[in-house]
């Protein structure tokens, strides 16, 4: 059955669920021998040291019937009236990958919702920045460790037929990406990921109904408020990770020297903080010089070239 729980019940709950991200080993073995002996159910995996802190609690998260449809994601702030504030008919949810771990989608309708763990200790900033300007999906409240964000409805750049990708179309594509990219600017981000396509045909454009873009995942984005004394090493490794020295890199030491790697990217930083703020956002430009010549070979050369035509116009 659903449960409706006090303010203070989503308090302690939604303290245990910041704390996921971080788990460590010895913590995950706990609750897998927990689960093994029966002691916990399965669907409260992530919920276990609840068990001995407040029994009461505990006991009305077993009864709670919603959790093993929802997983803890039912339980989030801007989640939590759409799974347990209404009768029927009861939200969807859907999980999808890509690159960053397991996203949790919930549509209840007019509102739909997207949660997700933080890649980066500055992307909840960095995505609240793009949201306000209107370049990334909006931000709901959320827990540390996550972000919780508006359901962009659309399509992403490369799931478009060959029919649809006209010259016209991928033209204002091209627009919109270089008037997204200069407000990233002008608020000090770096986007600094593949923006149009990369090699495996994803994209991170959305396309929506209306004609406008968003821009999605900000995990290895930048914030070059105070540069270059505030670059920090994760800095350094989020921009080192998307450049084709990285690639290389990785080929030659065979991608398991820890040692070296740690050394390839303080070399990194080193050279980052030599450079301007403008001079490391220019990578923008080039990556989506990148996936334009991707597109060329998923769409054609007209479409690439429109496509072009459309960043040149940049402010």
């Amino acid at each position: 059955m659903s449960i409706n729980y006090s303010d203070e019940q989503l308090a302690i709950i939604r303290g245990v669920i910041s704390s996921l991200p971080a788990l460590d080993p010895f913590s995950i073995s706990l609750r897998d021998e927990a689960v093994a002996r029966g002691d916990c159910p399965q669907r409260l995996w992530p919920l276990w040291p609840m068990e001995r802190t407040d029994g009461e609690l505990w006991r009305l998260l077993i009864e709670d019937d919603l959790i093993e449809r929802f997983s803890v994601y039912g339980l989030f702030p801007a989640a939590y009236p759409l799974v347990y504030g209404q009768d029927s008919p009861a939200p969807a949810i859907r999980y999808d990958g890509r690159a960053r771990g397991r996203v949790a989608i919930i549509n209840g309708g007019a509102n739909a919702v997207v949660i997700k763990p933080c890649q980066s200790s500055r992307e909840a900033e960095i995505a609240a920045i793009a949201g306000e300007l209107g370049v990334g999906p909006a931000q709901l409240p959320t827990i540390g460790g996550f972000l919780t964000e508006e359901f962009v409805d659309g399509r992403f750049l490369t799931d478009l037929s060959a029919e649809e990708a006209t010259q016209e179309r991928m033209r204002s594509v091209g627009v919109a990406l270089a008037d997204a990219l200069a407000r990233l600017h002008a608020a000090d981000i770096c986007y600094n990921d593949a923006t149009i396509a990369d090699p495996e045909g994803r994209s991170h454009i959305i396309l929506r109904p209306c004609g406008e873009i968003r821009l999605i995942d900000f995990g290895v984005a930048l914030l070059l408020d105070n540069h270059p004394e505030a670059l920090t090493f994760e800095d350094a490794w989020n921009a080192a990770r998307t450049d084709p020295m990285f690639r290389l890199f990785r080929q030659m030491a065979g991608g398991d020297d820890d040692a070296a790697l740690a050394r390839f990217v303080a070399d990194y930083g080193r050279r980052l903080a030599g450079q301007s703020a403008a001079e490391i956002q220019s990578r923008d430009w080039r990556i989506a010089e990148e996936g334009a010549s991707i597109i060329a070979v998923r769409y054609g050369q007209v479409a690439a070239d429109a496509l072009r035509e459309g960043l040149a116009q940049r402010p």
